[in-house]
């Protein structure tokens, strides 16, 4: 064993198990942070019979843990014992080798007999040291290799942990800000529509009870009067008897029931709660609205790449689906509210949402028409000649018309080829690598084909935008 002062000796009490002190075998370390040999915690004694895990007593500091078998191994500490052991061994047969051949070494005079006999053992011990440090150095170098390897994916982990944790916190957030915001729509529509009802129900009820009031306080003049009346039964007196009947009548008299009569009916009270319910139908359309609203702000968070045209910016022969995904061809112009964002010279609509980061993947489908579909900046012109998607200069999309396939590029177009039919695309935006391509996707077999690819760094918040450049009855682009 080695001395304790030295850094060697002090390792090794360091690998040493308190219980059988020796160097640790198949070590688990407790919650303490006290390490032992996973036999020496195993012992008769905690031969459990009943069924039941029982309390682990640490020998060091006492504090309880589980049992033994439901602790994990430390794999670390027992790869640092296994490199200590085979340094240990090296080092060992080098220093016994040396040890035996300072005190075998021959005196001088016996220097020329023992010479060659001292030579071969020398070198006899020389060649298994060598033998058992080249037996153990490959395992010692892959042990190390892989420590260093696990501990390298180890921290890659726990960045990526950290993460994913930032991420998720963020996601949290952003949906409960949103399930809020429909909690109080809710609320509010609740509350409106009390508000309401009892605006229609309080009047009736406080008439009712003002005349309860009223009968109330001519019940009490009327009883005092029929007390009146009773006791000039037993009157003897005549002058008495005619002043008391004199008194009864005109108290009597100075009662009056014409102000109690009930002026409404249950056919007024019909009447006033279908206001009620039209009022109410109106708070339902303005909690669909709401709901709706915010239904898509929440397909947003949960979906960075969910895409919805904006009502605002449709041209007027354009009619918007409830779901925001589709824009129709309408003969008739449609009584939009005026719009600075509206578009007015073509047929055009821009997506709701912006992008600035992310991959980003979407669908586009249309039927009966010629098109043009972009990405675009939003600061795009609403009128004129310089409006339409492909004349801007920050304008990045694909036109087909007349059979016939164009990539425009800040105004620029360049022909890509001829094809018959061109109903579907896939459109695959990505902001890391600064690409934005063009697939066709087949009708029959869903086959993609590569079209165009615009190379590009964005400076500004980019949106989805479509055009239909013909206007048909049952023409219609959907994107999803």
């Amino acid at each position: 064993m080695m001395a304790h002062g030295s850094p060697e000796g002090c390792l090794e009490s360091e690998l040493t198990c308190p219980i059988c002190l020796h160097l640790l075998l198949d070590p688990v370390t407790l919650p303490c942070a006290h390490s032992f040999c996973l036999v020496c915690l195993e012992t008769p004694e905690r031969d459990n019979t009943s069924g039941f895990d029982q309390a682990l007593c640490c020998p060091v500091c006492g504090q309880e843990h589980l049992s033994p078998e439901s602790l994990p191994r430390n794999i670390k500490l027992k790869q640092i014992v296994e490199n200590y052991k085979a340094s240990s061994i090296s080092g060992e047969l080098q220093s016994s080798a040396e040890d035996k051949l300072i005190n075998d070494r021959p005196s001088p005079e016996d220097a020329d007999v023992c010479k060659s006999t001292d030579s071969g053992k020398s070198s006899l011990v020389e060649t298994e040291t060598n033998e058992r440090r080249s037996r153990l150095n490959p395992v010692i170098t892959s042990l190390q290799e892989k420590l260093a390897l696990v501990d390298d994916l180890a921290s890659k982990e726990k960045a990526r942990e950290a993460a994913v944790k930032a991420a998720h916190a963020d996601l949290r957030k952003d949906v409960s800000s949103v399930l809020e915001e429909i909690a109080e729509l809710v609320k509010t529509y609740s509350t409106t529509a009390l508000k309401l009802l009892e605006a229609e129900l309080r009047p009736r009820e406080d008439a009712v009870g003002k005349r309860v009031r009223m009968l109330s306080d001519l019940q009490k003049p009327l009883r005092s009067a029929g007390l009146q009346v009773d006791a000039l039964m037993d009157e003897m007196d005549d002058a008495c008897f005619i002043d008391g009947v004199r008194d009864v009548e005109n108290q009597v008299s100075s009662l009056t029931l014409e102000p109690l009569q009930d002026s409404s009916s249950d056919l007024e009270l019909s009447s006033s709660l279908k206001k009620v319910c039209e009022k109410i139908e109106h708070q339902n359309t303005q909690l669909r609205l709401g709901l709706g609203s915010t239904q898509r702000a929440l397909r947003v968070v949960l979906n960075p790449s969910e895409v919805t045209f904006d009502p605002d910016t449709i041209h007027p022969n354009l009619v918007l689906s409830e779901d925001l995904k589709t824009v129709s061809f309408s003969a008739a112009k449609q009584p939009y509210p005026a719009r600075s964002r509206r578009f007015s010279s073509f047929f055009q609509a821009l997506s709701s949402q912006s992008f600035v980061r992310g991959e980003h993947l979407w669908e586009f489908q249309a039927e009966g028409c010629a098109w043009v579909l972009a990405v675009c900046y939003g600061e795009l012109p609403r009128s004129g000649s310089g409006s339409g998607l492909e004349s801007s200069a920050g304008s990045w999309c694909l036109m087909y018309c007349d059979n016939l396939l164009r990539a425009y590029e800040k105004g620029k177009d360049t022909p890509l080829r001829r094809t018959p039919s061109l109903k579907r695309m896939e459109i695959r935006l990505s902001f890391s690598t600064g690409t934005l391509a063009f697939y066709s996707v087949s009708d029959v077999s869903g086959d993609k084909t590569h079209l165009h690819t615009f190379k590009v760094r964005f400076t500004q918040p980019v949106y989805l935008a479509v055009r239909m450049m013909s206007g048909q009855p049952k023409a219609h682009i959907t994107v999803n």
